[in-house]
């Protein structure tokens, strides 16, 4: 298996109704970066499908923020609690020309 370049953790957030509650559910997973393509869950991005990579977040402990993933298939959002920037620096030093 190839070694990912970088590794972002996403949350997936969901709701789970019971009897008498409401609960809200973490659960996480990783975006890794390598060489060829971006892997999220079961998706696949080849690197030259991707134009960029950004993200929103509170400066708060455990805020939630957003990151953005330009495709050319769209622009894909995930939740994030924790600052993406060396993935997106491992992005943009393997996109340098």
């Amino acid at each position: 298996m190839k070694k990912a370049l970088a590794t972002q953790r996403c949350i997936e957030i969901s709701q789970e109704i019971g009897w008498t509650e409401k609960r809200i559910v973490e659960t996480s997973y990783d975006m890794m970066l390598f060489p060829d393509q971006l892997t999220v869950k079961d998706d696949h991005y080849p690197i030259q499908s991707i134009f960029d990579i950004s993200y929103r977040k509170k400066p708060e402990k455990n805020a939630m923020g957003f990151l953005y993933l330009h495709t050319s298939r769209g622009v894909r959002t995930y939740y994030i609690k924790e600052e993406p920037t060396a993935l997106i620096e491992a992005y943009r030093n393997l996109i340098k020309p």
